[in-house]
């Protein structure tokens, strides 16, 4: 295994670290330090990843540390998880330190959750990691209430935070930002973990609960009536996005060439068969940023998935790469749904503004294919959007109703710190304060559609939004009709030889290209609808309220 200092990119031209400043240094004094897990769940799913991989390795590298998960369900129960029955119950752990991943959209709510923490247990030291901390540093540590900040990779930070608590040794805690006696804030980089496999896969007992897990909401895409286990390959995607926080975090990796981070395929799917066998697994939902930013290992993963495991599982993905050659080999995998981004109809738009070059033909073309392989399709969809025209949000919707999605999913736009979308917000003046609860799943759920930007009347009025909207939400509730029936899918069948394409993407802002053969006003109708792949287990007929906790 390589050291630490192999598998993080850091400088050391720092300036000395004023330990006499340090509020926290050795103040965990107790036998046995604990630690609490939290992260906030407005959709109801109650896995974090970043989580399941900090807990893994503590637990690997520090087994006299006790770990406690303690997240803020609020969709479950809004009066229980108030800020102050949460910190209420915060208080019976005894802990040494509070740790949560957060993300951007999540942190004007959670700030309630830290003033009620800080008041009610003024010594324990609360410490913020997630995209929140990583791409808006000086918005968080700014926070009265919060003392570090994890600004990179999370595993050996949060280790390190535990050694400064205890006063293990000398110096910062390293990956972290902390928040000194005289209010001022010792920076140190970010973590950056070229080599995942140096790292133990993540670790799913966390969020077990008393019966096990029959009362765990693992998924809100997958199906019901079986364990539906989020799990990843791999980490980052080669794509600059311009309204996605992969963007400013690749732009920042200092080694690129280790960006792309894969797990061996013959070690992933060992994982995934002992996580089946310990969890009864009847459907993986792979959480990749893009399960297919590198084409190489897809090709070893899927051949050695087919043959010794076969479950049905789901996929984010890219059209350029939706070939029928590609569809039909993750199809013989098992691969049910693919989850894809149109973002915007507008291909003038969606080029320009959010840095997708894919064309409408492509769209349409993998959308095709997806359907002639039995695949459903699921696709995202942003509303509301910096210098959007009522004509652009009209334009995503009529391209939804040519390919009829199984699942059509639209959100409003939210400005993430960092991202170039963002900066274009701030440009145009178009950013305001939201202080509002305010997430993806939110306005479909509660039927109110309000612009997250400044209105700009001559461009997409509130009014002219919101009238969209709601005939988006029209044809959600129309066409929707992701569905997981009773079949012959047997686990360990043997498909056809699957030969996907050998070519890795590369760190460049143009996508690769696909030609695409379909006419713009070829009707996809024209194919027989998509068969779902079927689990090898009975499991329900259809999905209710699939968005709704």
């Amino acid at each position: 295994m390589n050291s630490k200092a192999d598998l993080i990119a850091f400088t050391s031209d720092k300036p000395a670290y004023p330990q006499s400043k340090s509020k926290w240094f050795g103040k965990a004094r107790k036998d046995k330090f604990r630690l609490v897990f939290s992260f906030y769940s407005p959709d109801g799913c109650e896995i974090s990843m970043p989580i399941a991989s900090m807990s893994a390795y503590l637990k690997r590298e520090y087994p006299d540390v006790e770990l406690v998960l303690d997240p803020v369900l609020i969709a479950s129960d809004p009066v229980g998880y108030s800020p102050e029955k949460f910190a209420q119950r915060i208080e019976t752990h005894d802990a040494d330190l509070i740790a949560f991943s957060i993300m951007s959209p999540h942190w004007p709510p959670m700030e309630a959750y830290f003033a009620e923490l800080k008041q009610k247990l003024p010594d324990l030291p609360i410490l913020i990691g997630g995209y929140q901390a990583m791409l808006s540093q000086e918005e968080t540590i700014s926070n009265l209430n919060i003392d570090y900040i994890c600004v990179g990779d999370g595993e050996y930070a949060i280790a390190n935070a535990i050694d400064h608590l205890r006063g293990a040794k000398e110096g910062p805690a390293d990956g972290n930002w902390e928040k000194l006696s005289d209010g001022s804030v010792y920076e140190t980089d970010p973590h950056q973990i070229g080599d995942i496999q140096a790292l133990p896969f993540p670790d799913y007992d966390i969020f077990e609960k008393e019966d096990g897990f029959d009362s765990v909401n693992s998924s809100i895409f997958g199906p019901k009536g079986v364990f539906v286990l989020p799990v990843m390959t791999g980490r980052g995607c080669p794509y600059r996005c311009t309204y996605c926080c992969n963007t400013p975090i690749l732009e920042g990796w200092k080694t690129k060439k280790t960006f792309l981070r894969k797990y061996d395929p013959e070690t992933m799917v060992e994982e995934l068969i002992r996580l089946r066998d310990k969890y009864n697994v009847g459907y993986f939902e792979f959480w990749d940023e893009l399960f297919l930013s590198n084409l190489k290992f897809v090709r070893a993963f899927l051949e050695i998935y087919k043959e010794r495991l076969g479950l049905p599982f789901s996929i984010n993905s890219r059209v350029e790469v939706m070939s029928e050659e590609f569809c039909n080999n993750v199809a013989e995998a098992g691969c049910h749904t693919i989850w894809f981004g149109i973002e915007s109809g507008d291909e003038e738009y969606r080029s320009k503004m959010l840095g997708r070059k894919m064309t409408n033909k492509q769209v349409i073309e993998a959308a095709i294919n997806c359907k002639k392989a039995g695949i459903n399709r699921l696709t995202f969809n942003i509303v509301g959007m910096p210098l959007e025209t009522a004509a652009n949000m009209r334009r995503t919707l009529e391209l939804n109703q040519k390919i009829k999605p199984e699942f059509f999913f639209f959100f409003p736009y939210i400005p993430l710190r960092g991202t170039p979308l963002y900066k274009t917000s701030l440009r145009e003046g178009l950013l305001q304060d939201l202080k509002r609860n305010i997430h993806y799943l939110s306005s479909s759920n509660d039927k109110e559609f309000t612009l997250n930007l400044k209105e700009q009347p001559e461009l997409l009025s509130q009014e002219e939004y919101s009238k969209i909207c709601f005939e988006m939400l029209a044809f959600q509730e129309a066409n929707n009709r992701l569905s997981y029936t009773d079949g012959d899918f047997e686990q360990g069948s043997e498909p056809a030889h699957a030969d996907v394409q050998d070519k890795s993407f590369v760190l460049t802002e143009e996508a690769s290209t696909i030609t695409a053969s379909v006419k713009e006003n070829e009707s996809p109708e024209m194919i027989a609808p998509a068969a779902p792949i079927q689990p090898h287990r009975s499991v329900l007929s259809g999905l209710v309220n699939l968005f709704r906790s």
